[in-house]
Order: structure tokens, then C-alpha cells, then sequence
């Protein structure tokens, strides 16, 4: 028996040493988690600065889903094993599993955001089709409710900034909802916010690190 046992951790010792550093940054550290924390604790203050100095309503916060909401970092692990590289069909495999976890600090938030009444727009650039799967999946982690707003992409020409103007113009996939007061957007890559300036970041807008994929 304590031979097993050692044959297993050593086995997942070398599965974890052998993982790219970014992974295993994501997967391992302290430092990835307690940056994730750190993000959502700001947003989490300055959303009460916010309620405390502002009577808006209708407010509604846009997050994307994938490194923001959803840790994606088991698929990485697993292409990594097999030695690929991200592709549309494992990526669609793997949504289809609904096996993601969460970013560390995002359920405490998400509660408190529900809490206020605040709407939550999901902005992702998953396919509608896995809309089903993705939504079971927040299920299963206890973050989905009825109420969200769920905008993923229809086509390649579905950009994230088409339906950011969605949102603002309460047209097209939006036209039914009364237009909404944006005071907060989440996302893990410049594409994920409407302005690109950093004196927004950490204010009203608020990056999760992810260094496993994206576009620099």
C-alpha cells in the first residue's frame, strides 16, 4: 500500500514538474490565487463606493466567462499530457464535459453582485451552440441564476465589441431589456473592456491574470 501511494505522488510530481511554467503557475502558486482574490476584493470595494455614492438603477456589471469565471486550466493540463496545442475540437469537447472550476474569488463576488440586484451580463466568446453546457456548468458550481444575460458568439463577425453595443443600445439580442447601466467589466484580455486606459483598471474595469493563452 505505501508503495501505491508513492508510486502516485511521484507519478503526479512529474505530471505537475512537467507542465509548462504558465500552467503550472496557474494551477500551482499561491501568487495566481491571491491575485485572483486581490482583483475581485478591489471590485468588491469599489462597488460599495459606488452603491454608497450613486442611485442608479438598472445597473448591470458584464464579465466574460473563460479565465474570468470559468478555470479552464484542467484543458490546458490535459493538452499539455497529450502533447497538443489548442484546437476547436477538444475545446468543444471539453466545454461539453462541464467540468471547468472556478477562478479563485469570483463566487464570493458573484453572491454579493446578486445580492444588490445587480444584473450580470455574460459576454464569452464560447460558441452559442455550447450555451446549454456552459450554463449547466455554472449549475453545478453553484453560480447560475435565471436572471443572467448570457451574449456568446453566433459567428466570427460577432465580436465582443458588437455585443458591448448590444448592451448599450438595448438593440438586437438586447432589445427586450430595458437599457442598462454598466458600472463594472471582468475579463482576463483587453478585448474583454470597452476602454484602454489604464486609470480604468482597478476603478471600473478589472483583468484576471491569465499567461496560458491569449494575444500579446
Amino acid at each position: 500500500m505505501i508503495r501505491i501511494l508513492f508510486c502516485v505522488l511521484f507519478s503526479s510530481f512529474i505530471i505537475s514538474k512537467d507542465l509548462p511554467n504558465d500552467v503550472r503557475w496557474v494551477t500551482s502558486s499561491k501568487e495566481y490565487k491571491f491575485s485572483c482574490h486581490q482583483t475581485f476584493n478591489t471590485a468588491s470595494i469599489m462597488l460599495d463606493n459606488y452603491l454608497k455614492n450613486n442611485n442608479k438603477k438598472n445597473l448591470a456589471i458584464v464579465m466574460d466567462l473563460d479565465e474570468t469565471v470559468l478555470d479552464n486550466s484542467q484543458y490546458q493540463v490535459e493538452l499539455n499530457n497529450k502533447n497538443e496545442t489548442f484546437n476547436m475540437e477538444s475545446w468543444s469537447a471539453w466545454v461539453l464535459r462541464e467540468e471547468a472550476k472556478l477562478v479563485p474569488g469570483v463566487k464570493k463576488f458573484i453572491k454579493k453582485v446578486r445580492k444588490n440586484n445587480i444584473r450580470l451580463i455574460f459576454i464569452s466568446n464560447r460558441m452559442h451552440a455550447r450555451l446549454s453546457a456552459t450554463k449547466a456548468n455554472m449549475k453545478k458550481m453553484g453560480i447560475f441564476s435565471k436572471d443572467d444575460i448570457f451574449l456568446l458568439r453566433k459567428d466570427k463577425k460577432d465580436k465582443k465589441d458588437v455585443r458591448r453595443n448590444e448592451i448599450y443600445s438595448s438593440k438586437g439580442r438586447m432589445k427586450k431589456y430595458e437599457k442598462f447601466n454598466v458600472i463594472q467589466y471582468f475579463g482576463d484580455a483587453m478585448g474583454d473592456f470597452p476602454v484602454l486606459d489604464h486609470s480604468e483598471f482597478g476603478k471600473s474595469q478589472f483583468v484576471l491574470p491569465n499567461p496560458m493563452y491569449g494575444k500579446w
